[in-house]
C-alpha cells in the first residue's frame, strides 16, 4: 500500500463513527489481558477511533487516554465515555508528556501509521519497561458462500497480518511476543453485509463499484443466510517492551 493510498483509506473512516462502532467486533478479554503488563495503571489507546478497545480498558479500572486524528470518531468516544481523556492527534505526534504511560495499545490501526515515527513516539511516551501492544481482529470466512462473499471486496486481505510476520515496530522497542486467539460471534444477517461497508476498500470505491458489491452481497445473503450469520475471527496480537 502506498503512502497516498494509506492516507486516503485512513481518511475514509472520518464520517462513519456511529456505524463503525456498532458493527465492528470487540476484542476478546483474553487478548486484552495478555496485552497489558502486570501492574499497568496509565494506558494510552492510540488510534482509538470510537473506543472499541477503550471500553475494555475502562472496564478494568485503568486510567485511559484515547488518541485519534478523527474528530467524528473521537466524538463518538467522548459521548460514550466522557470520563476518558480524549486527544485529537496523530500517532506520530501526540503532544503528550514523555514517560506518561505504562502501556500503549493500538487496535486495528498500526498499518495506518508511519512505523518509524509512531515507534519513536511510543518509545518517548512509555515508562522504562513499558509495553507497546498491537492487535487486529481478522474475519475468517467459512468455506463456501462466505468465502465468495469476502472475495467480492477482499477487504481484509489488504491489511491482515496473519502469517506475514511481526508488524514493523522499530527500536528501541523490542522483545516481541505474539498471541493468536480464535473465536466467533453471531450477528444479524443484515449486519454481516453492513460491516463490509465500513471497510476502507468499500468507502473509497466509486458509486458504481459500491452498487455492484452491494447487489452481489445481497444475492448471496438471500440465497444462503438465515436471520443470523456466524462470523469466525482470528485475533492476533503482539507486544513489544521498552528496554
Amino acid at each position: 500500500m502506498t503512502t497516498d493510498n494509506r492516507r486516503e483509506r485512513a481518511d475514509s473512516f472520518k464520517t462513519i463513527g456511529d456505524q463503525y462502532h456498532r458493527l465492528r467486533p470487540p476484542f476478546p478479554d483474553e487478548v486484552v489481558d495478555w496485552m497489558l503488563p502486570d501492574g499497568a495503571v496509565d494506558v494510552l489507546d492510540l488510534g482509538a477511533g470510537t473506543g472499541r478497545l477503550t471500553d475494555s480498558l475502562v472496564a478494568r479500572g485503568l486510567a485511559v487516554t484515547a488518541v485519534d486524528p478523527s474528530t467524528s470518531m473521537l466524538g463518538v468516544l467522548r459521548e460514550r465515555l466522557p470520563e476518558v481523556r480524549a486527544v485529537e492527534a496523530t500517532a506520530e505526534s501526540t503532544g503528550l508528556p514523555s514517560g506518561s504511560f505504562d502501556a500503549i495499545l493500538v487496535a486495528q490501526a498500526w498499518h495506518w501509521m508511519d512505523p518509524a515515527a509512531a515507534s519513536a513516539e511510543a518509545a518517548r511516551l512509555l515508562r522504562p519497561g513499558g509495553t507497546l501492544a498491537l492487535v487486529w481482529n481478522m474475519h475468517v470466512p467459512s468455506a463456501g458462500w462466505q468465502e465468495e462473499f469476502e472475495a467480492i471486496q477482499d477487504a481484509l486481505r489488504g491489511t491482515a497480518l496473519l502469517g506475514e510476520g511481526r508488524p514493523d515496530v522499530r527500536e528501541p522497542l523490542g522483545a516481541c511476543q505474539e498471541l493468536i486467539f480464535r473465536w466467533s460471534r453471531e450477528v444479524p444477517a443484515e449486519d454481516y453485509l453492513r460491516i463490509r461497508t465500513t471497510h476502507s476498500p468499500f468507502m473509497v470505491a466509486d458509486d458504481a463499484t459500491k452498487a455492484d458489491r452491494l447487489a452481489r452481497w445481497r444475492a448471496l445473503l438471500d440465497a444462503n443466510a438465515g436471520d443470523t450469520v456466524t462470523e469466525g475471527y482470528t485475533t492476533q496480537a503482539w507486544r513489544f517492551t521498552l528496554g
